[in-house]
């Protein structure tokens, strides 16, 4: 009888399996297939998309670039396994399936275990169904770089190939059915980067559809003005994913799903099955390995009867690794009208950053939004060419409710990129 039994090697998974290894748990970890271990993140996402648009802005070779990125995402496999081993954590390959709410099946082999944790992931959504429409996974075993593509879907996956394929010299397309690029979003900071993606020559139809795609890839793209009929050498659908729970037999153990098919958790993480709990991309949260690894550690706290705080999933920051980079964190001005918050925007340039002017990388800005009742920031968004670190530092801020004042007070090492948070609050509104 096992303490904690895994479903899935997702950084949901495997953060799960540290977690209850570390609270000394008899843990064992069930992955369908070795060979995509670390899940989508490790396999197709967070990783590899990453490391090819990082060599991509280098080396203009597809074929020397994958083959960088994968030899990496190789090691990183191999230590993670290895970590996991010598951690005591034992690993299963097999598909698995819920026999009851204690016992899983996993090809010939039945495990009892006292808790379970479901982590499958997800899949991508798949709407047009052709032999010539590829989904997110082809970018990595493409025969030769195509002249120009068609990318359907304006999200995060969508600008990031976007960026990707342009960077390579294709003619690159985006169509998007929703009336802007990255839906949602601060609408000041999508209005910059559609402004930059059409410097670049990529093209965007948004509150625009496919009408018609045929076996040559003539493509018809119903406009907000007319119907535009165009070829492309190869076509991508980035149009979202969803919950990978096929064949898990939620079902026959009773587990209840959301109305958009995902497996329904309270803050907890915990199903309507006591002992069952969900994590990670086949829940209806925001699909990010840094939200999995946080929902392991609850599940695995509440498990562990640490009485875990619930997340709070408006404060999670958000990156897109397009050119320039997106990055949020919290309430925009559209969330801090709806919550009926009085507030105030600063807004600096990276024009008047020094490092960024003297490396190039002067595009975009930091737009934050404080809360002037609490006096401090409660969104911080940007748009930029270095802004990983400033988004993690904007995270900080936010999520630990620190004050505007003492935000001023404190001294960042000049010239830097993150110095611009200060000047923003100094010098910006």
């Amino acid at each position: 009888m096992y303490d904690i039994a895994i479903i899935g090697s997702g950084p949901a998974g495997y953060t799960a399996a540290l977690e209850s290894i570390k609270r000394k748990y008899k843990v064992i970890l069930i992955e369908k297939d070795l060979k995509n271990f670390g899940g989508t993140c490790l396999n197709e996402g967070c990783i590899p998309l990453k490391g090819i648009l990082y060599y991509s802005t280098y080396i203009k070779d597809y074929n020397e670039i994958i083959k960088i990125v994968f030899d990496k995402v190789e090691n990183i496999k191999k230590g993670l396994l290895s970590r996991l081993k010598n951690e005591g954590i034992e690993i299963l390959e097999g598909k698995a399936e819920l026999i009851s709410k204690n016992e899983i099946k996993c090809e010939e082999r039945i495990i009892n275990a006292k808790k379970i944790i479901i982590a499958t992931g997800s899949k991508q959504k798949q709407i047009f169904h052709q032999k010539n429409v590829f989904n997110t996974k082809k970018i990595y075993k493409l025969e030769k770089i195509p002249t120009s593509v068609l990318i359907i879907g304006g999200g995060a996956i969508g600008c990031e190939y976007a960026t990707f394929f342009k960077k390579l010299g294709v003619d690159v397309t985006i169509v998007e059915i929703l009336t802007s690029l990255l839906y949602g979003e601060d609408e000041e900071i999508i209005k910059a980067l559609e402004k930059e993606f059409k410097k670049k020559n990529i093209k965007i139809y948004t509150n625009s559809k496919i009408i018609d795609i045929k076996e040559n890839n003539e493509v018809k793209i119903q406009t907000q003005q007319d119907i535009v009929t165009e070829r492309y050498d190869n076509i991508f659908e980035a149009t979202g994913r969803t919950a990978f729970i096929d064949g898990l037999n939620l079902d026959l153990v009773g587990i209840e799903k959301t109305q958009k098919g995902f497996i329904n958790v309270n803050c907890s993480m915990r199903t309507n099955i006591p002992n069952i709990y969900a994590i990670g991309d086949c829940i209806d949260t925001p699909m990010l390995a840094y939200t999995a690894y946080a929902e392991a550690e609850v599940a695995v706290k509440h498990i562990a009867d640490e009485n875990p705080e619930p997340l709070n999933y408006d404060f999670i920051p958000k990156i897109v690794f397009s050119s320039p980079q997106i990055g949020s964190v919290g309430f925009n001005e559209v969330k801090a009208q709806m919550h009926k918050i009085d507030y105030r925007v600063y807004k600096y340039f990276f024009k008047a950053n020094g490092k960024a002017v003297v490396e190039g990388k002067d595009t975009g800005f930091v737009k934050l939004i404080e809360d002037k009742e609490e006096q401090r920031i409660i969104g911080g968004f940007v748009i930029g060419d270095e802004i990983i670190d400033i988004v993690n530092e904007l995270s900080v801020i936010i999520n630990n409710k620190i004050k505007t004042e003492d935000i001023k007070k404190s001294i960042h090492v000049h010239p830097s990129y993150s110095e611009i948070i200060v000047e923003a609050l100094k010098y910006g509104f």
